[in-house]
């Protein structure tokens, strides 16, 4: 495929979902961001040995998100080492076209909940972050995945989802309106051999769209179902 598609991997762990998208054959990453040190050693690993990209040093920034300035236009740092930033890697790619990714889940796992540190863990708003870099390089729709306790988890009285919604639209992007109802899916369909359902949320540019809701009810209604599995994983049956 001549033109792939440019995409950022954000809190890529050690490149799940970055694999996922490579294997397809349609896309070409531009960077991951992580801040622990072993998954960015595996990801730097598999990028060189199974996808053959030369210089997974530097694609792959380990660097805490949270400080968005210096993510974005380089940093020399004691603990997570050089980097010329997300900004001259973009620069270098002409820009991009989506952003995935999921902020780590702990936060918002009903494990989490009931052990009582979910109301003043400064994961829960990790998202924010992640809607920094959207804002920032404007992709065409970015992919958002998470754990379902993110569909109840509200630490501040809010819900998360409705704060993600507000944020988004700030910026001009839209997610489902409905996210239980189409955004919570259960991969076992999709061939995951275990039972395990994410919330999979699609956003899109506002104005790029003539209606963004029907498009989104469009793609969860109508595209997604096409890339069930023939092969039903039941865990309960195997075990």
């Amino acid at each position: 495929m001549k033109n792939k598609i440019r995409f950022i991997d954000l809190f890529a762990g050690c490149g799940g979902l970055f694999d996922g998208f490579m294997q397809s054959g349609f896309y070409k990453p531009v960077a991951s961001v992580e801040w622990e040190k072993a998954p960015v050693e595996v990801l730097r690993h598999r990028l060189k040995t199974k996808w053959k990209i030369e210089n997974p040093e530097k694609e792959v920034i380990r660097f805490d998100i949270q400080r968005e300035d210096e993510l974005f236009n380089g940093f020399d740092d004691l603990d997570y080492g050089k980097n010329e930033g997300l900004d001259k890697l973009v620069q270098q790619s002409h820009g991009i076209d989506i952003v995935i990714g999921g902020p780590p889940c702990q936060a918002y796992s009903v494990a989490g909940r009931n052990a009582g540190r979910m109301k003043d863990d400064y994961r829960n708003y990790l998202f924010e972050h992640y809607i920094s870099v959207i804002n920032r390089y404007q992709p065409k729709l970015f992919v958002f995945e998470n754990v379902p306790g993110m569909l109840s988890a509200m630490p501040d009285g809010t819900l998360i989802t409705d704060l993600i919604k507000r944020d988004l639209s700030k910026i001009g992007y839209e997610i489902i309106d409905n996210i239980k109802d189409y955004a919570l899916i259960d991969t076992s369909e999709f061939g995951v051999p275990q039972s395990r359902k994410r919330v999979i949320l699609i956003g899109v540019k506002s104005n790029s769209l003539k209606n963004p809701q029907v498009a989104l009810k469009h793609f969860y209604n109508d595209i997604l179902p096409k890339y069930k599995s023939d092969k039903i994983y039941n865990l309960e049956s195997a075990i």
